[in-house]
């Protein structure tokens, strides 16, 4: 059997502790789905974080839109009968408004969240 060194033995050791089991409540918080939230939500800073979550995926939302709308801009300046013939530039122009209005919607949410925070008691 092959002893190892002590910098590789030291490596191991880094890399097995990095791997520790996170505790219950870790586990359980990564494990409750948004409607489990929802259900939860009984504090203000419960409908804080509910409403931070609903920013954060509006902001996504909002960054995917961009993306397809440079997509849409490339696909027309690229054109070619290829690319008129199967619309990819119409394609990306339906999800710049599909992630728009998901944005705005988002957006909806983490305000009505806000003011349910504001109108809880504590």
């Amino acid at each position: 059997m092959q002893k190892t060194g002590p910098i590789l033995g030291t490596a191991l050791v880094a890399l097995l502790a990095s791997f520790s089991l996170p505790t219950v409540s870790a586990f359980a918080k990564r494990q409750m789905g948004m409607p489990d939230m929802i259900t939860a939500a009984k504090t203000p800073a419960e409908h804080e974080k509910l409403a931070t979550h609903y920013e954060q995926e509006a902001k996504a939302a909002r960054a995917k839109a961009e993306e397809h709308r440079k997509m849409a801009d490339a696909y027309r300046k690229a054109g070619g009968p290829l690319i008129e013939k199967l619309h990819f530039d119409q394609h990306c122009d339906a999800l710049v408004k599909s992630y728009t209005s998901m944005a705005d919607e988002l957006e909806a949410l983490a305000k009505a969240e806000r003011e349910a925070a504001k109108e809880t008691k504590k």
